[in-house]
């Protein structure tokens, strides 16, 4: 899609102005105590595009969903990052986590983006102990998330 300049400024600048009550609600969440059973609980790290070469802080709380899927259990992952110490979002993604019989848990899901920023992403992740690893895969972009547990 390839929209006119003034139509690309009007959407920047609305999604900027707007980008800032994201945080209003993972700040909540953040700040409600969590259990760290599992994958339950707060993660703290960082994101890297693998095709940009761009990083930034991110967080996450994780809790399981009421209903179970075929698969594994459905679990919210609720994501705050930031990009350039300036720009930051948050948002949610439902995962199906399996526990292997390693004690390892991996997951993984897809969540969808607007397509001018990829589209679909598909994560996949493994969480041992108080370690989070996981790639994430779009139309437009490619990266790692790697996190540590908050106690």
């Amino acid at each position: 899609m390839n929209l006119p300049l003034p139509l690309r400024f009007t959407c920047l600048t609305l999604v900027l102005m707007l980008l800032p009550s994201c945080g209003l609600s993972f700040r909540s969440a953040w700040k409600t105590p969590a259990s760290n059973a599992g994958v339950c609980g707060k993660w703290e790290g960082a994101w890297l595009s693998t095709a940009s070469g761009h990083t930034g802080q991110l967080r996450a709380v994780i809790h399981p969903m009421a209903s179970r899927a075929p698969e594994g259990q459905a679990f919210q992952f609720f994501y705050h990052c930031t990009w350039r110490g300036i720009l930051s979002a948050a948002f949610k993604t439902t995962q199906q986590v399996e526990k292997q019989t390693n004690g390892t848990y991996t997951f993984r899901g897809d969540h969808q983006m607007p397509n001018w920023v990829g589209g679909v992403y598909h994560y996949d992740g493994t969480i041992k102990g108080d370690d989070f690893n996981a790639c994430y895969e779009s139309a437009l972009d490619r990266g790692t998330f790697t996190m540590k547990r908050v106690r």
